[in-house]
């Protein structure tokens, strides 16, 4: 009897390890890049959160969102903005041979001229390219692929790869 009672506390325990370390949540760290100023042009700038997230599709999903959800007010306060259009939401993301296909509601080709284009376009590649195994990013627009983004001819027609260098628009 004292030795089936030892084993049901041993399963126990091993059965409340296994959960613990296979279905807790998880969080991880990121980098969202937002839009601020350098010498009066404007540029991605790298701002770090945590999100939930186990695999790393779901910690990419998670990335995508907190850069739809837009800097915190404390960041603005300081400067930090983004040229995504509000309303903008997530329909669907897949990474495939490398490339992450992200489609976006058509409000992110709605309004602005072509340095805000190019800073929202920017600050998706940044976030999206930020993980290992993804180079490239896809922008789709309602499931569908585009030419370019809004009327100001930024094209986005094929993946688009990070420059090393923090763009200037």
């Amino acid at each position: 009897m004292r030795r089936i009672a030892i084993w049901l506390v041993v399963l126990a325990v091993v059965a409340g390890a296994v959960w613990w370390t296979q279905f807790r949540p998880r969080e991880a760290r990121i980098t969202v890049y937002f839009v601020g100023t350098v010498d009066g042009a404007g540029t991605v700038v790298p701002i770090e959160r945590t999100v939930p997230g186990r695999r790393p599709e779901e910690i990419l999903r998670a990335a995508v969102e907190a850069l739809l959800a837009g800097p915190t007010s404390a960041e603005r306060a300081r400067g930090i903005t983004t040229e995504i259009p509000g309303g903008t939401r997530l329909h669907s993301l897949t990474v495939r041979e490398g490339v992450a296909v992200i489609d976006l509601t058509e409000a992110i080709a709605s309004g602005g001229g072509s340095s805000s284009m190019q800073g929202r376009l920017w600050q998706i590649v940044y976030t999206g390219t930020q993980f290992p195994g993804v180079r490239q990013v896809r922008l789709l627009i309602e499931g569908a692929e585009r030419q370019a983004l809004g009327g100001e001819g930024v094209l986005i027609d094929r993946p688009i790869t990070r420059p090393p260098a923090f763009p200037r628009f």
